[in-house]
């Protein structure tokens, strides 16, 4: 059954704009027990996690700081005290007053947040961030297990305890360690657990509050095998303490100095810890009364020393675990009459004894509740709708006919192939990318075209002969270096091979920017030298045929023009196969979503791999063999276009060329810039005369030749690449890989086709985990939208119970209804 039908829907109430969830004012007008009912409801439901911290009070102190006689003087129980028996585990103890006529009641629990793993290696320093509490690594989700329940406190004691050696033994079944199973010399599987001891107790004139009792803090162990229990108990405590919605109550012994408490640093040490710490000293009747002694705690009482926001209190308890609570509360009540305290210490009456303190803890437990309460209802809200889009994308596997359901999405993965690969509008998500590619192509080609370097070193030395026996330099006077005395020729200058490139782009250097990244790495275009034109000229010129171009070097040359198409067109083939990948890869998504963990979205995913695959390699075999073709008979009809173009770039050439050997010739006669400007002027009609007949001419007109055959091939090599890829590629995929995927699993058994769909037991038991808290967020937000029901808190149970008469402490064998 889908988690849709099993569990109210998150979001069609509490996370719309008609929540019906309580304001801040009606917050203000709850009772304390409605408010420490409703967020214990909230707690037993295990909503708490990083995101989520519920207003608590945690009562933290070294180890032997009157912390257990605090807990009993609060809470009216008898809590374990041999030393076998020090707190290894928090231990949360939740006080309901109940009506005069009911029963004391107390329900113990195991709240398993964490879970042990054995294989994590402890290390006697404690935890480092990476370890976070050792071997205990924290659940998505708490479990909580009903223990035992108590109506004689005198069993309390030992229950604890047995309750902790449950939690301390976590491998072992809880049940094993219920009465009247002997647990005298049982073992401990770990000597420290995160895991919570939970007391709900309900009876006539007990306060309505609840705290949590952490494992006393302490700076070594008993023996170095335990060395590490010393960090992760800190660790605990500061997990706990740093919560922002934690009220900290610290004990601090009277008979010690209070600058040596591990716990008072460690409190200090949280940023904002110690602006919701209330301090408790402890074994005021140890107190020497002379000034000397007791002049610290008057300081500490006036926040001089040791200060904490919410102050300081005092309180003295019966070390004797005979001495029941009226009697220990009526001792303290003698003990702070005496003539020390209502004397001396008068001032601080108010901050005197446990009536006194519970008083303060239940006000400022109520403030915090209701200052709180808001910003939770809101980070529920916000974590149910993240669960909610997440549980989108896991879906309850089909129960019924698989088979229909592939062959629907085969059906539909047809459907969008076809949209993809048609020219309708529905294409766009190919066909952007696709007109890029064979833009950047076209450009490729006419970017990658060689070059042509049009000064030689050939011409520096005629030019120079040239000059040399026409006339001898005579330099004007004021110009030049300076005159030479006997009219001699002037020393041409250092051999510069300098060049003159032609074409587009002029420069090796210039920068091409194309759309994609497809064609970055192709190499910098070749350059041609007229010296190897002429060779190549001369290797195909005929004896007795002078002043000839022989039409074979002209096909040679054009061919070496073309080369690197193979290169380019291999570039356009791979980047091809990237677009067709992506495009048929997001189409896939969009039909196989919710089944992406499954065996089935990965056959599908290598079908569509091995098609494409198969499709661009024989697309890539046949532009190929055409480049073949193009390179191995260089041919074209356009002998119009042809013509028009040659002349084009003969005129373009041989007028560079001309400008090439005007600066050679400069160099020659050693000019100045003021001669060059000037040769430019008055000798612009003879330069021709000057430099005589270029010596590379018929070289030019081959170049020319082949750059104008150049152009025409590449726009019909560009033409046919990209035709071939239309009827090759676009309309294969767009006809064929429908067809693929009909005869791979048009005729799978229902069988295999649950197989198929069958999901990873990873994503299950996430998809199980994710129903489970939304079961447990849904109550919540139920909860709490009662809140603001005055009849329904009017008549609502005040011993523990929900409205519907379950006990609390049965909340979680309710949401294992839910979660089923």
């Amino acid at each position: 059954m889908s988690h849709d039908q099993n569990v109210p829907d998150i979001g069609s109430n509490a996370l719309n704009g008609e929540s019906n969830l309580p304001s801040s004012l009606e917050l203000l007008t709850l009772d304390m027990r409605d408010l420490v009912r409703r967020v214990q409801q909230l707690s037993h439901l295990g909503i708490e996690d990083n995101s989520i911290a519920l207003p608590k009070i945690c009562v933290v102190g070294d180890q032997s700081t009157g912390k257990s006689s605090l807990i009993e003087a609060i809470s009216e129980i008898k809590v374990p005290r041999s030393a076998d028996t020090c707190t290894r585990c928090p231990m949360e103890i939740v006080l309901r007053e109940s009506d005069p006529d009911q029963q004391w009641k107390c329900v113990v629990s195991l709240v398993h947040g964490y879970y042990y793993d054995p294989q994590k290696q402890l290390k006697s320093k404690g935890p480092d961030k990476s370890e976070y509490l050792g071997p205990w690594l924290r659940k998505s989700s708490q479990d909580d297990y009903k223990f035992l329940t108590l109506t004689d406190k005198d069993q309390v004691q030992d229950t604890i305890w047995r309750a902790q050696l449950a939690i301390l033994n976590p491998t072992t079944d809880s049940q094993d360690f219920l009465p009247p199973r002997d647990i005298e010399f049982a073992a401990k599987e770990v000597k420290f657990s995160p895991n919570v001891i939970r007391l709900d107790i309900s009876g006539p004139d007990l306060p309505n509050l609840s705290f949590y009792d952490l494992p006393g803090v302490i700076n070594q162990a008993d023996n170095d095998r335990e060395k590490y229990v010393v960090g992760l108990i800190q660790k605990l405590v500061r997990q706990y303490v740093s919560q922002e919605n934690c009220i900290v109550l610290i004990t601090q012994s009277m008979t010690d100095d209070a600058s040596n408490s591990s716990a008072g640093r460690l409190v200090r040490d949280v940023n904002g810890a110690k602006q919701r710490t209330l301090g408790v000293m402890t074994k005021p009747d140890r107190l020497e009364t002379s000034q000397s002694n007791y002049h610290q705690w008057i300081e500490i009482l006036e926040g001089k020393k040791f200060e904490f926001d919410l102050g300081w209190y005092i309180v003295k308890n019966n070390p004797d675990p005979e001495v029941d609570h009226a009697t220990a509360r009526q001792e303290e009540e003698i003990f702070f009459a005496n003539a020390f305290w209502a004397g001396v210490m008068a001032s601080f009456q108010e901050r005197f004894g446990v009536r006194k303190l519970v008083t303060t803890l239940s006000l400022l437990l109520r403030v915090q509740i209701q200052k709180c309460l808001p910003s939770i209802i809101k980070q529920i809200e916000e974590k149910a709708t993240r669960i909610e889009n997440e549980l989108k994308t896991l879906p309850d596997p089909p129960l019924i006919n698989h088979s229909f359901v592939l062959i629907d999405k085969v059906v539909k993965l047809g459907q969008q192939f076809n949209c993809l690969f048609s020219d309708g509008y529905e294409s766009a998500l190919l066909q952007k990318p696709w007109n890029d590619l064979v833009l950047d192509f076209k450009k490729a080609l006419e970017t990658t075209k060689p070059l042509i370097v049009l000064s030689a070193p050939l011409d520096q030395k005629l030019l120079k002969e040239k000059i040399d026996s026409d006339f001898e330099i005579i330099p004007a006077p004021g110009s030049g270096p300076g005159p030479s005395p006997r009219g001699v020729k002037r020393k041409a200058p250092a051999s510069e091979n300098s060049k003159t490139q032609q074409g587009t782009p002029q420069s090796a250097t210039e920068k091409r920017v194309y759309l994609t990244d497809s064609f970055e790495g192709l190499e910098t275009p070749k350059r041609f030298t007229l010296e190897e034109i002429q060779i190549l000229k001369q290797e195909c010129q005929h004896a007795g045929v002078p002043n000839q171009i022989d039409p074979r070097a002209i096909q040679k040359l054009n061919r070496s023009m073309i080369k690197h198409w193979k290169v380019v067109v291999q570039h356009f083939a791979r980047a091809l196969h990237g677009v067709l990948e992506k495009a048929v890869s997001n189409a896939l998504n969009d039909v196989m979503s919710m089944y992406r963990q499954t065996e089935l979205y990965r056959e599908f995913q290598k079908i569509i791999h091995d098609f494409l695959k198969k499709v661009t390699d024989d697309y890539d075999e046949q532009v190929i063999a055409y480049f073949k073709m193009e390179y191995e008979n260089p041919f074209t009809m356009a002998q119009s276009e042809h013509k028009q173009k040659t002349s084009k770039v003969l005129a373009d050439l041989s007028k560079a060329r001309q400008l090439a050997r005007s600066k050679v010739w400069q160099k020659v006669r050693g000019m100045s810039e003021d001669d060059k400007a000037n040769a430019q002027v008055d000798h612009k009609a003879n330069v021709q005369t000057d430099l005589g007949p270029d010596p590379f001419s018929q070289e030019i007109e081959m170049l020319s030749s082949s750059r104008g055959y150049y152009e025409i091939a590449a726009m019909r090599f560009t033409d046919m690449v990209c035709l071939l890829a239309e009827s090759k590629i676009r309309a294969r995929c767009r006809v064929e890989l429908k067809e693929t995927l009909e005869d791979r699993f048009g005729s799978t058994s229902e069988e295999r086709c649950r197989e198929l769909m069958a999901e990873d037991p990873e994503r299950e038991h996430r998809r199980t985990d994710l129903t489970r808290q939304k079961a447990r967020l849904t109550q919540a937000l139920i909860r709490l939208s009662a809140m603001h029901k005055t009849d329904d808190d009017d008549k609502a149970p005040s011993d523990g119970t929900m409205e519907n008469g379950e006990d609390l402490a049965d909340w979680d064998t309710y949401n294992d209804v839910y979660a089923a």
